[in-house]
C-alpha cells in the first residue's frame, strides 16, 4: 500500500488531509487555528507522523521473535517490511494479525494499541506549552493512531462486514490478515494473506470514505477532549473509537494461509470494492445513458423540467475507491 495516491486513488496522505480539512471546518477558532496551529501546519505534522510508521529503515527490538519468546535487536529494513511470523508484535501498528494469537486476541490488542496511542497523544498535548511542543510531542502518537485506524479499513489488512464497501465506518471486524514480504518479490511462501489486489481502488470507494470518516472522528474526539476533564475526554474518545473496533457477531478469525476459500473471498471483496452494492452505473455511464434516453420519443427524460429522474439508488452510485496502507515510502513496494 502506498503513502501517496494520485488522481484515481488515495493513500494515507490524502485521507489524512481530507480528515484534517473537515476537522478545521468544524472546530477551528475565529482565527482559523486549533490550539495555535493553522490547518496546513497541523496536517503536515500529522501526515509526517503517520508516515513514520511506514519508514523504510529502522532499528529497535523484535519481541517474541519467530514465536520463540526471545527479544532480539534489529537494524536495517523498517518494521513495516518485517514478516508477521518473525516480528508479530509490530503488526498492531498496521491493524494486522499476530499469527500466534487468535482473532479476538488480535482485535483486543489492536484496539488497545489505538487507545494507548490516543491516550499518549492526549497526555502530551495537555503538557504542551505551545504549538512547537504539540508538533514535537503530541503528533507522533496521534499519527500512529491515525495510521492504524486507516489501515483497519483496507482489505489488505483486515476484512470487515460488507457494509464497509458502502462507507459504513462502524462495519464490524470479521478477520485479520498476515503479512510476509516474500510475495512482494513474487515468492509464494504459503503464509501471506496481505492481498495486494486492494492496493489501488478508485477514489470514492466505501472503504476510503469510511477511513476518512474514522480519521475525522478520532481527531474530533481528541480535540474536543481539551475542552473537558481528562476522564470525560477518555470516555468521549472511546465513544468515538469503540464502534470502529467491534467484532462481527459471527466472531473474528485470522487468515493464516492463502487457501482456495480465502482467494475466493478476496476476489469477491475486490469486486465489491470496485462495484459497491447499488452502484451499477458510474457517473459517466449515467450521463451517457441519460443523453441517449432523452433523445428517445416518449422517454420520461425528454419531458422537460418535470421529467422523472433515475431513482436515488442509481443516481447516488459512485465508482469504487482507494487504498490505505503500508508501504516502504511514497513509491515503495506494496505492504
Amino acid at each position: 500500500m502506498k503513502q501517496h495516491g494520485d488522481d484515481h486513488w488515495h493513500g494515507h496522505r490524502e485521507i489524512t488531509q481530507e480528515a484534517v480539512k473537515r476537522l478545521y471546518a468544524t472546530m477551528a477558532g475565529p482565527d482559523g487555528r486549533i490550539r495555535g496551529l493553522d490547518e496546513q501546519r497541523y496536517f503536515e505534522a500529522l501526515d509526517k507522523a503517520q508516515a513514520h510508521i511506514d519508514r523504510p529503515v529502522g532499528a529497535g527490538l523484535v519481541r517474541n521473535f519467530n514465536g520463540t519468546n526471545l527479544t532480539v535487536p534489529y537494524v536495517g529494513p523498517g518494521p513495516t517490511t518485517h514478516s508477521a511470523w518473525a516480528n508479530p508484535g509490530v503488526q498492531r501498528e498496521h491493524f494486522m494479525a499476530d499469527p500466534y494469537k487468535s482473532g479476538p486476541e488480535n482485535l483486543a490488542i489492536n484496539a488497545s494499541y489505538l487507545d494507548d496511542a490516543m491516550a499518549a497523544a492526549r497526555q502530551a498535548g495537555a503538557a504542551a506549552t505551545g504549538p512547537d511542543d504539540i508538533l514535537r510531542q503530541e503528533m507522533p502518537p496521534l499519527g500512529a493512531a491515525v495510521h492504524s485506524i486507516q489501515d483497519s479499513y483496507s482489505g489488505a489488512h483486515a476484512w470487515r462486514e460488507d457494509s464497509v464497501y458502502e462507507g459504513n465506518v462502524e462495519a464490524p471486524v470479521q478477520s485479520f490478515h498476515v503479512f510476509t514480504p516474500a510475495h512482494a518479490v513474487g515468492i509464494d511462501d504459503g503464509k501471506n494473506t496481505h492481498a495486494d489486489e486492494f492496493d489501488k481502488p478508485p477514489i470514492e470507494s466505501g472503504s476510503a470514505r469510511a477511513a476518512t470518516e474514522a480519521t475525522f472522528r478520532l481527531l474530533q474526539a481528541h480535540e474536543q477532549g481539551y475542552r473537558t476533564s481528562p476522564d470525560q475526554a477518555r470516555a468521549e474518545l472511546w465513544k468515538a473509537l469503540g464502534p470502529m473496533v467491534t467484532p462481527s457477531a459471527s466472531g473474528v478469525t485470522v487468515n493464516t494461509a492463502p487457501t482456495a476459500e480465502w482467494a475466493a473471498e478476496r476476489d469477491r471483496r475486490v469486486a465489491l470494492e470496485h462495484n459497491p452494492p447499488g452502484a451499477q452505473f458510474g457517473a459517466e455511464e449515467l450521463r451517457v445513458l441519460g443523453d441517449v434516453l432523452a433523445t428517445q420519443p416518449g422517454s420520461p427524460l425528454s419531458a422537460g423540467p418535470q421529467a422523472a429522474t433515475p431513482d436515488g439508488r442509481v443516481s447516488d452510485a459512485r465508482p469504487a475507491s482507494h487504498h490505505l496502507g503500508r508501504s516502504t515510502g511514497p513509491d515503495g513496494p506494496a505492504r
